[in-house]
């Protein structure tokens, strides 16, 4: 989950995220949603990712694509939060 400089940033940065699916081959399912709430607790938007096992999800920390993601994302973030959890 992100917090966003300007929250201007939400749709373009759920379509930038959305570009990950067919290019990283880790991830196996992705959602995307940006917060409604008006609770000055939230974050602005979410990313979850599914992934086979741990080693995939390793795959995805260093995926060329998933990287260069993550330079638009470093630009527009004001802070971030993670959890990642086997089901």
């Amino acid at each position: 989950m992100w917090r966003l400089h300007d929250k201007k940033d939400a749709e373009e940065m759920k379509t930038v995220l959305l570009t990950m699916k067919g290019n990283v081959p880790s991830l196996t399912d992705i959602e995307v949603g940006i917060n409604i709430s008006k609770h000055n607790a939230a974050y602005d938007i979410v990313f979850m990712g599914s992934f086979k096992n741990a080693d995939a999800l390793a795959e995805f920390e260093t995926d060329e694509f998933h990287k260069s993601i993550g330079k638009f994302v470093n630009k527009v973030r004001e802070s971030r939060v993670v959890v990642e959890y086997e089901y």
